[in-house]
């Protein structure tokens, strides 16, 4: 059954491969050039955390400012914006009343990310809402999630900006599809001192109230690439982060897993590949924690894939695809109207609908808290009090959870 599934994937991948070649920096599937984006779907699928570190690496490669993309005469290493620094905030692809973001062209790459306040990665902030709080709860971590131009362009053209736009993927039983070229990031920065500098890729982040531009140094990037039909997931994090004892930091609760640094009887050796480029650079400071390309390994065992900046707290269940795959939309939902209404009852103020989505963590009867991990369960994905002959289900977002930051058109 899985030799079946992973040739019909073969065939798949190999059928988009021609499509991949346009992707944004590439040099082709066959370029060896260091900051091509790599674009051959049979690297992906064979060779997954190969694959991981040529993208870590064209990813991380100098930017050119004017064109978003790898500045081939820069040295890698460079202190400089990095290519996937001038990509799009999803923030800024998802405007707050629900409207159409400006095209590509017209947004800055040189804009200073904002610190307002609120911390740490959404993932985070969506766990905090469910006591007991969990560790993290507080104290200085910026996260960012960017994506790339095809990414964008994608969620622009289709109206993917609004809640309303992808409840019309719903209501017209649409599929929601990314192009092969299609690349999202999530970043971590902590603050660093100018002595730690040489040891971390390193921005200036704008405190919103001081004005004061701040040093933060990046401490985890999470890459999702659409280069297979589910997707390819890898997480890199900065090689100290088992040893600080932050309030964001909880250690490394999972091992490490890079067949491309590491020799098969030691996976988790945590060492830096030999070859790429990264000797003599703050990029040799950076480890792959591992890459997913599947819900289950050769014998069904669920595959965990965590990042323990971006999953404190549930580091031990946490899986890139089982959880993304939860990324959907579903009918208006108004939770007032099922509040009973007469005499002896106070009034309830009526409040607008929401969009029903899934939810991201799976709270157990004696109140732990964890990610979904291994094969979907086909019954989550059918909406509670839409039961019949035909029941119901939430349409998917092909695994992009920054669509759930849309906000609804008034």
């Amino acid at each position: 059954m899985r030799l079946t599934r992973i040739v019909s994937m073969l065939a798949l991948v190999s059928l988009i491969a021609g499509a991949a070649g346009a992707q944004e920096g590439s040099g082709g599937a066959g370029s060896a050039a260091p900051w091509a984006v790599p674009d051959d779907p049979a690297v992906a699928l064979r060779e997954p955390d190969r694959f991981a570190w040529q993208l870590f690496r064209a990813l991380t490669w100098p930017a050119d400012l004017d064109t978003r993309m790898a500045d081939p005469e820069a040295a890698y290493g460079a202190e400089v914006p990095v290519v996937f620094q001038t990509w799009i905030l999803a923030s800024a692809a998802y405007p707050d009343n629900g409207g159409m973001p400006a095209p590509w062209e017209e947004f800055n790459p040189e804009t200073v990310v904002e610190l307002d306040g609120t911390d740490g990665p959404l993932q985070l902030s969506l766990l905090r809402e469910i006591p007991p709080i969990p560790p993290g709860t507080e104290g200085h971590q910026a996260d960012e999630v960017r994506m790339n131009r095809p990414a964008f362009d994608y969620i622009r053209e289709n109206g993917l900006y609004s809640t309303q736009g992808q409840q019309r993927f719903y209501y017209g039983q649409r599929e929601v599809s990314f192009p092969p070229e299609a690349i999202e990031i999530k970043a971590v920065w902590r603050p660093i001192t100018p002595e730690q500098a040489d040891r971390y890729h390193w921005s200036r982040f704008r405190d919103a109230e001081s004005g004061e531009t701040l040093l933060y140094g990046l401490t985890a990037l999470h890459i999702m690439s659409k280069i297979l039909p589910r997707w390819h997931w890898s997480t890199f994090e900065h090689v100290d982060n088992p040893f600080r004892d932050g309030i964001h930091d909880e250690g490394w609760l999972n091992r490490s897993r890079d067949s491309l640094a590491c020799p098969p009887e030691r996976l988790d050796c945590n060492l830096a590949p030999e070859g790429l480029g990264l000797e003599g650079t703050h990029w040799e400071n950076y480890r792959l924690r591992g890459s997913q390309i599947e819900f289950t390994d050769d014998m069904g065992n669920p595959v965990i894939l965590a990042n323990s900046e971006l999953e404190t707290g549930f580091q031990t269940t946490a899986s890139c695809m089982s959880c993304h795959v939860r990324a959907t939309i579903g009918p208006n939902v108004n939770a007032p109207a099922s509040f009973e209404f007469g005499p002896g009852h106070q009034d309830h103020p009526l409040a607008p609908p929401r969009a029903s989505r899934m939810s991201v963590f799976n709270v157990a009867p004696d109140g732990r808290i964890t990610s979904y991990f291994g094969t979907p369960d086909p019954d989550q994905f059918r909406i509670k009090g839409m039961e019949g002959p035909y029941a119901a289900t939430y349409t998917l977002l092909d695994y992009a959870w920054s669509l759930a930051r849309a906000k609804p058109q008034p």
